[in-house]
Formats: C-alpha cells, structure tokens, sequence
C-alpha cells in the first residue's frame, strides 16, 4: 500500500518515514479494499496533529489524533484505523449475505 505523506511545520526525516512505514504498511491485512492512503502531519503550539485518510471502495474513512511527539500520533492513527477498517468489512460482510 502506497502512503502520501503530507507535512505541514515539520521536517519528515528518514527515521520518521521508516517508521510510518513500518506501522501502517500493516493495514492492508484489515482490508484488502484499500485504494488509497494519505497521512497529513501538523504540528502547533508543540503539538502533533495527525490525520490519516484512507479511500476504500465505495467510502473515505478519516482517522485524527493528536500527541506530544509524531510518533505516539501515528501509532494512535493506526489503532483508529485499524477500528474502522474492521467494522468496513464487517458491513461488506453482512450486507452482501
């Protein structure tokens, strides 16, 4: 799965790159319906905002958090994420039966 990343007052080093994309690489295993991902990072006022936008068939599921450090943020993007990947293939699942 292909992640754009987008900063906004921050620098993205390639520490944090890895990082991303050691974390949500593993999203894929929630649904295999992905087609798209974007993750925007923002920091204000010593704090990181984070928003992680995922396209899957048919709907846009958007995921926010904010954290102390960019890396706390992301790992709560993907527990979000994560959330609502399983209850889209949960709807896919039951609507079709």
């Amino acid at each position: 799965m292909e992640i754009k990343l987008i900063t906004r007052d921050i620098e993205a080093t390639d520490g944090l790159r890895e990082y991303i994309e050691k974390r949500l690489s593993g999203l894929d295993r929630y649904s295999s319906h992905i087609i798209d991902a974007e993750l925007i990072l923002d920091e204000q006022r010593g704090r990181f905002l984070g928003e992680l936008v995922v396209k899957v068939k048919g709907s846009t599921l958007t995921a926010k958090s904010q954290a102390k450090d960019p890396f706390s943020a992301i790992d709560e993007l993907k527990d979000k994420m994560k959330s609502q990947l399983i209850k889209y293939e949960d709807k896919l699942k039951y609507h079709r039966a």
